[in-house]
């Protein structure tokens, strides 16, 4: 790996630790914005860097830095919510991947779209395992599903659409930063 690609990734990991800094009241539980940035990661990237990016955030997370939005360290591995970060590393994996070789904003939409929903998969499976047998606190699927994925599907949904718009228009202006 070059230089120049681990510079990359380093700063979309630093990205990525921004947006989930930045806190937006919306309803009850705020969003951040590691969402974008993850997708973002790999539309800009690649496959491999933005996923590489993505896994750095996690690491740089579980070691102690206050990178997650709950702060960070090997804690975090229990937090109901930790699922979604594991689920960044595949997302941008597969933003990055409908995002290469010059592909239409029509498939960059729908990788951003799949993307997102590979995020939801894993933070709700997650979520469910910790809640019910990390945390002894018994919790349906269904409930689970109205906690941590329903308020976001509509907010996610635009955000994948918005970034994926986003990274076409920084690409046909002619910023390409690494086919990883």
């Amino acid at each position: 790996m070059s230089t120049k690609h681990l510079l990359y990734v380093a700063l979309f990991a630093a990205f990525i630790a921004i947006g989930a800094q930045i806190r937006l009241p919306i309803g009850p539980v705020p969003v951040t914005m590691q969402v974008p940035m993850v997708l973002l990661a790999g539309l800009m990237l690649g496959p491999k860097l933005g996923a590489l990016s993505a896994l750095v955030y996690m690491l740089m997370g579980l070691v102690g830095l206050p990178v997650f939005a709950g702060g960070g360290g090997i804690g975090s591995l229990v937090s109901p919510s930790f699922g979604f970060i594991v689920g960044y590393i595949p997302a941008a994996w597969l933003a990055g991947f409908g995002a290469a070789h010059k592909s239409s904003s029509a498939r960059a939409i729908s990788f951003a779209l799949a993307a997102t929903a590979v995020i939801f998969l894993f933070g709700f499976l997650y979520f469910i395992f910790i809640m019910n047998v990390v945390l002894d606190t018994p919790m349906s699927a269904v409930a689970a599903f109205k906690v941590a994925i329903l308020p976001f599907i509509l907010k996610d949904v635009a955000v994948a659409v918005l970034t994926s718009m986003f990274a076409r228009m920084l690409h046909t202006r002619g910023l390409h930063l690494a086919n990883g």
